[in-house]
């Protein structure tokens, strides 16, 4: 299992590992238990292929005797429900057909200090774009608003 002092940000969701706890822009989204283990660990294999054996291992002991196909479809559609995510268009959780799943969105890392490390510096598409709608003059939080007017020389 991983750090779990860490907390790993994707876009505007941080992933707290010590508090067990899902944020989006500093609120708590609600998620339950199971679902919050599975995209902890999707998170911890980004980028790779997790197949539905290894979400099985991962989540559920041997002698447990469950609907795991189920379980990990249910945890899936609670995932994307909570990131608002699209199955048809994804920008969290891919769906890789018959095989398993990816999550694909670039995250940042920090430790409990609040530092990141440098070398995994990451800049999430939303920072940038709101870094460069800023400088652009446009407003972030109403982008198709009329742009800032600077004052005429």
């Amino acid at each position: 299992m991983p750090d779990k002092d860490k907390k790993v940000r994707f876009d505007d969701f941080e992933l707290d590992y010590s508090r067990f706890q899902l944020y989006r822009s500093g609120r708590p989204v609600r998620l339950e238990g199971l679902p919050l283990q599975l995209l902890m660990f999707m998170v911890e294999k980004r980028g790779q292929l997790v197949t539905r054996e290894q979400i099985s291992s991962e989540l559920w002991s041997k002698d447990v005797f469950v609907d795991v196909e189920q379980g990990i479809n249910t945890a899936i559609r609670k995932i994307r429900r909570a990131l608002a995510d699209d199955a048809d268009e994804p920008q969290y959780l891919q769906t890789v057909v018959g095989r398993g799943y990816r999550f694909v969105a670039p995250t940042a890392q920090e430790d409990a200090s609040g530092q990141a490390p440098a070398e995994g510096l990451v800049v999430s598409a939303e920072e940038l774009g709101r870094a460069i709608m800023t400088a652009a003059g446009l407003d972030p939080e109403n982008p198709r608003g009329t742009p800032k007017v600077r004052d005429e020389e």
